[in-house]
């Protein structure tokens, strides 16, 4: 008998950020659901922790040599999902990603680009070199169609690229009866609906926080329900949640002060009648259970993924107007519910579409 088939997933992985580890959570669930016997092994930030959690291998990314070795011995090499290519966060970021790839083609790896978000890229050499490697690996799939729109305008001619979907559409929420108990160690009350803030770091901090401030008082009073904060990412997305606690002059403003895995994050969202929310994937997690929401477009893939979805209420955070957002509030509470059918509609066939992926990448490995 041969051995088991390997697949080596390289992304943003062991950093602290509920998206990322979602991403990876979900890719990991899906390939046992549809092949337990495939050893799957992550590249990692924190290796220890990854395999603890997610119950696979993993090996240090930053340690090269171990890292060429686990490209040598896989059957498939997936780059993915997220926002691994983009240069807006760093040069070094998707120089790297662009690297293990090229390592991958240099071994003689099928390569797979999984459900990613790509974009911006603004430096000449990266737009260059993310065009070269993209036109030679094997199957891109993409989150969302401007991502498709931008490859295109790169000049990546590859024939195997393809739409899909976010591979978190695949998971589920904790029981709700632990997302009570996490309620009441948090100190957060059940008493009245709960509203969902989740914002992360950024430039102008001072004018987000002013604003959402205000917004928050206003659905309390308004709407008599209690809002709670949600940090995805740790522990940049926790200390401005509390700066933004501490700006709010009303009582019925929480904090989700410890951190929780990802269906427990996903099971909080769910309780929530609505969210306001920055990072993609606390908007991934509401459209998962139909809550509506309204986005803060920091990055493009914001408005990509909101516009995706039929969710067109969003604010811009460069110039974020308060009145704006409550405009957004009310529309969303008075419309909440024919919103949420809206989305419990979709959520099938995003479903269907990430599931995709699977299907790909197990062809690519010769699990079939």
């Amino acid at each position: 008998m041969g051995r088991n088939r390997r697949i080596l997933i390289s992304g943003y992985y062991g950093f602290n950020n509920s998206g990322d580890d979602a991403i990876l959570k979900a890719i990991v669930k899906d390939l046992k659901i549809a092949d337990e016997s495939i050893e799957i092994i992550a590249l990692s930030n924190n290796p220890e922790l990854t395999e603890k959690v997610y119950k696979i291998k993993a090996v240090n990314r930053f340690k090269i040599r171990e890292v060429i070795n686990a490209i040598r011995k896989c059957d498939l090499f997936i780059s993915g999902g997220g926002s691994l290519l983009q240069d807006v966060t760093s040069t070094r970021s998707i120089l790297y990603y662009l690297a293990l790839m090229e390592i991958a083609l240099i071994l003689r790896k099928p390569i797979m680009v999984y459900a990613n978000g790509v974009g911006p890229i603004n430096r000449k050499m990266n737009r260059i070199l993310t065009r070269m490697i993209l036109n030679r690996v094997h199957y891109i799939t993409l989150r969302d169609e401007d991502s498709k729109v931008f490859l295109h305008e790169l000049g990546v001619t590859n024939e195997n690229i393809i739409v899909t979907a976010d591979p978190v559409f695949t998971l589920e929420a904790s029981e709700s009866n632990k997302i009570d108990q996490i309620f009441n160690v948090e100190g957060i009350p059940l008493d009245k609906p709960l509203v969902g803030i989740s914002i992360r770091k950024w430039t102008k901090e001072e004018d987000l926080i002013d604003n959402l401030s205000k917004a928050i008082e206003y659905i309390i009073s308004k709407y008599s329900v209690n809002v709670v904060l949600i940090p995805m990412h740790y522990p940049e997305d926790l200390l401005i949640s509390q700066h933004l606690l501490e700006r709010v002059n009303i009582k019925g403003c929480y904090l989700i002060s410890n951190k929780y895995g990802v269906e427990d994050i996903i099971g909080i969202i769910k309780k929530t009648r609505f969210i306001i929310a920055m990072r993609l994937h606390s908007l991934i997690y509401a459209a998962v259970q139909n809550i509506p929401m309204i986005g803060i477009v920091y990055d493009p893939k914001i408005r990509s993924f909101l516009n995706s979805i039929g969710m067109n209420k969003m604010c811009t955070v460069e110039n974020f107007q308060y009145k704006d957002l409550i405009e957004y509030i009310d529309y969303i509470w008075e419309n909440r519910e024919e919103l949420s059918n809206k989305l419990k509609k979709l959520n099938l066939k995003m479903k269907e579409k990430a599931l995709k992926n699977i299907d790909i990448a197990l062809n690519l490995s010769n699990c079939r």
